[in-house]
Parts: C-alpha cells; structure tokens; sequence
C-alpha cells in the first residue's frame, strides 16, 4: 500500500489502520499510440516510494503499450489527478521535452484573500527546495475561484512546477494547502492533500498540435468551505462509468456516432489544415468554373460545399454521406446552390446520381474498405472528361503505428535534426484511431473511426482500373510554425519537407 495519510493528516502520526478507506484505483482516462493521460488518485506516489506506485498499476492495466512510454510530469504524491506519460521509442528527447506540460491545479488553502487578490490573483517568485539556483526563479500563479469556512479554493499554475513548489509557495504566502502538516496546515478536512492536478496542456509528440485534458476536481474541495461545486466537478474517475460509456459505443459503424462532435470541431474552431492547406489546394484543383457542378463525396456537414458555393462560379453542389446527423446539419447550413442526401459511398451508382463536371473526396478515402467501388461511384457520376480530386493523409510518412517523428544530432555541427521514421509501408492494414486524444476525460468516451493504411500505388491502380487517369498528384506540408526555441528551426524543416497530406486529381476517360 502507498504512502496515506494517518489521523494527523499528512506529516502527522497515527494508527495506519485508521488511515480511512483505500484510495481509488489508477484508471486510464486517455490513450493513443503516442501519449497516455491516467488518473492518479490521492496517496499513491507516481514513482518510487512504497508500492504500489501509479506507474506499477499502470503496467497492469496497460500491459506492452506501457512498457513503451514513461512519465511526461510527476504530481505530488499525495495530491490526485492527472499523470501524462509519453512514448519514447523514437526519441532521444526526455517524454516531458517532448511533450512540454503545463499542469493546472485546484487547491484548497487555509485562509482568506483581499479583495484585490479576488480580482486580479496573484504571483508567488521565490527559490524552494527542489530549485538548483539556475534559469529564472520559480513562479507560481494563483487565482481565488471561491472561500467559506475559513478556506480558499484556489486554481494554481507553476513554472517550472518543481517538486513541492506548489505547496511551499502557498505556505511561504501564509496559506498552506489544507492537510499539508509538512508546510504549517492546521487543518485536515479531508484527510488528504487538497491538491488536485485538474488539467494538462501538452504538445502531442506525433501531431505536433496543443492538446488539453482535463480531470474535473473532487466536489469535497467545495463541500468543505460551504458551497455547492460548479457544474462539472465530480469525484474521483469512475472505471465502471469509463466502461459503460466505451460499451456503448463499441459496436458503431461509420461516422453518425462521431458526427456531434466532428461537427463541434469544424464549426466552433475549425481546422487549421483545412483552412490553409487542403480548402485552398483542392480549390486551386478543381478549378470549378461558371456553370458547372459539383459532387462532394463522404461531405460530413457541408463544409467545402458551403465554401465553394460562396467562393467560385460554379453552379450547384451535392454532398452526399452516410451520416443522417451530419447530413441534417448540413442541410440546415444549405443554400439555394447547395443540397445534401444520405448515402453509401460504396453504392454512389445507386444513388441516381449523374452528370457532374467535378468530384472532391477529402480526407475521407483512408475510411473506406474497399476503394474500388467508391472510384467506379465517382466514375459513374462524373460527365466524360469530369476531373476528381481526392485528399488523404500521406500515405509514405502517416501511418497509424508504423511511422514517428525522431531526433538526432548533426555531428558536425552539433545542431538537432528531427527526422520521420517510417517502420513499415508496402502492406495494407487497418487502425483504429482515437479522432480526440485531446479532449478525452472522465465521462467522455473516446472517440475512433478506423483508419485504413494502402501504398500510393494501390491508390492509383484502383483508379485506373475503375475508370479514372490520373493526371496530378501534390505533396502538401503542414504549414505551422514552431514556437522560438531551441529545436523550433529543426521542426519548421521538417515539417517543411516532409509532408502531412497527398492530393490526386484524376479524369474520367470516355
């Protein structure tokens, strides 16, 4: 059993039979090929100390996937919530170098702050115990969420979150986390540390993009100064909950189970690929003139017809998917130009479809199994001479499993270099994808399609087989921009030359 607090709360003595009940077990709240973020409960040390540890209770829940990552950033032991580990197979990167977490607290303290630190927070600088004395001091924000009872629930953020500088900062202010004996606390409400790590900003190590996952905090931490907790602060993750809500889930086909949030994505914030590689790219393809029409195949809810019709001549646009939810909200987006309908992309020739100068299929081919019928639909619907455009992940260097960013070093410049390992190509296989790693957390079930990896040439042997020649293909990057650092001229190279997304254009022969 690890470390629990007795009856004088932690740093005090007493029975360890009257510790109060064992702490609930580590569960995992997200996972992917690449990051894992687990629940950690209060009492239960990361590493080290007395088993069994969260990582040991890992091994057991995450078997071989685990045996690959390591801890991205620690917590106190004593305080509960999330714990982000990282695969480290492709890297000579440490897992919290390439994942750069930001880890926000919800404490609560002994006393009661100004006003003005209501209103505005506040910023703690001083040296702790863990600080070697080098690089800039450390800092710890704080912001009053709510008081009663003589306490303080606080949100917390450290740089660079040093073992303990949460805690003996709050102690060095005159207010030290409730059960924290070691730094001065009087009180032991809850006969645990009350610190809670509630949310993890991190860089994902193989998409490059932000990620946030968030572990809301227990409702005790309101109850004990007197108030009711904020919507969406529960207690301690709830396995059976997780299970339930996979279980659900589990036996969904296509992409009606992922439409509300796939819509939430494109609508609320958009992607920023789409928006600055692939819409523009599959524009300037097309090349839709005045009088002509469109066929958007697996169209999700409208979006590049909306797009088209507002910004080229062309005449009128189809979309057609097999989701009914994003086939409703496209159509409460349509416009006099544009008409959606549900329909199977594998059975495009049942669908009385014809006639079309253009096609588009846009991120869409890799969730098809087969891919000939849908390349013989496309032919079937096309006029003769009609072009089609298809955008998919790269099939050389994005592959599910099978391909990783990595790090050398140049030996004669010392300079990093990052590189894209690739571990397998030429064979087809199948993934399922985990669409948001980022926002998976308690009471969310995770949200997967299957992706379906092929060579470029099984690509352009289905369409030519089906109708199709094809007459252009691009190679398109990702065009983000690191932030200044160290490796940020090493990353916008690679980025630059090793590219994220293929297009193919093909016509129909007569």
């Amino acid at each position: 059993m690890g470390p629990r607090p007795g009856p004088g709360g932690f740093g005090g003595r007493g029975d360890p039979r009257d510790a109060g009940p064992r702490p609930p077990k580590a569960t995992i709240i997200m996972k992917d090929s690449f990051v894992m973020a687990v629940y950690k409960p209060a009492g239960i040390p990361v590493k080290g100390g007395q088993s069994p540890t969260l990582v040991e209770s890992v091994d057991q829940i995450a078997g071989a996937r685990r045996a690959r990552m390591r801890v991205a950033h620690d917590i106190d032991a004593y305080a509960s919530g999330i714990v982000l580990f990282a695969e480290t197979r492709n890297s000579e990167d440490s897992p919290r170098q390439q994942t750069r977490p930001e880890t926000t607290y919800i404490v609560v303290v002994e006393g009661v702050f100004e006003e003005e630190e209501h209103r505005t927070g506040k910023t703690i600088n001083a040296p702790v115990s863990k600080w070697s004395g080098q690089g800039a001091t450390p800092a710890t924000n704080i912001r009053v969420l709510d008081s009663g009872n003589g306490l303080s629930v606080l949100q917390v953020r450290a740089r660079p979150d040093l073992p303990g500088q949460v805690r003996e900062h709050l102690a060095l202010i005159g207010h030290p986390i409730v059960g924290d004996r070691q730094n001065g606390s009087t009180r032991d409400d809850l006969r645990r540390l009350a610190m809670h790590a509630a949310e993890v900003r991190f860089i994902h190590p193989e998409e490059d993009t932000r990620e946030r996952i968030k572990c809301p905090s227990p409702a005790s931490f309101w109850q004990i100064i007197g108030k009711e907790p904020p919507a969406g602060v529960v207690g301690a993750v709830d396995p059976e909950a997780d299970k339930e809500h996979k279980d659900q889930h589990e036996d969904t086909k296509g992409w009606d189970h992922v439409a509300g949030w796939y819509d939430d994505l494109i609508t609320e914030r958009g992607s920023v690929h789409h928006e600055t590689v692939i819409i523009p790219g599959v524009t300037r393809m097309l090349d839709l003139q005045a009088g002509e029409k469109l066929l958007d195949i697996a169209c999700g809810q409208g979006m590049l017809c909306e797009h088209f019709a507002k910004n080229t001549p062309a005449e009128a646009f189809v979309g057609v998917d097999l989701s009914p939810t994003l086939i409703e909200k496209a159509n409460e987006r349509a416009t006099d130009r544009t008409r959606y309908m549900v329909g199977d992309v594998l059975r495009l020739g049942e669908l009385g479809l014809d006639g079309f100068d253009a096609a588009s299929c846009v991120m869409a081919m890799m969730n098809f199994d087969p891919i000939e019928p849908v390349f013989e639909g496309v032919v079937s619907c096309l006029k003769p001479g009609g072009r089609f455009v298809c955008v998919i992940l790269h099939p050389a260097f994005r592959i599910a499993n099978a391909t990783a960013w990595g790090w050398t070093t140049d030996e004669r410049t010392r300079d990093p270099i990052q590189y894209r390992r690739v571990d397998q190509y030429m064979s087809d296989q199948a993934q399922d994808i985990v669409m948001n790693p980022g926002e998976v957390a308690r009471g969310k079930p995770a949200i997967t399609t299957t992706t379906h990896h092929r060579p470029i040439g099984r690509y352009i042997s289905a369409m030519g087989s089906s109708g199709l020649v094809v007459d252009s293909i691009e190679e398109w990057a990702s065009t983000k921009v690191s932030e200044p650092g160290p490796r940020a001229i090493a990353e916008n190279l690679a980025r630059r030359e090793i590219p994220l997304f293929m297009a193919i254009r093909a016509t129909r022969i007569s």
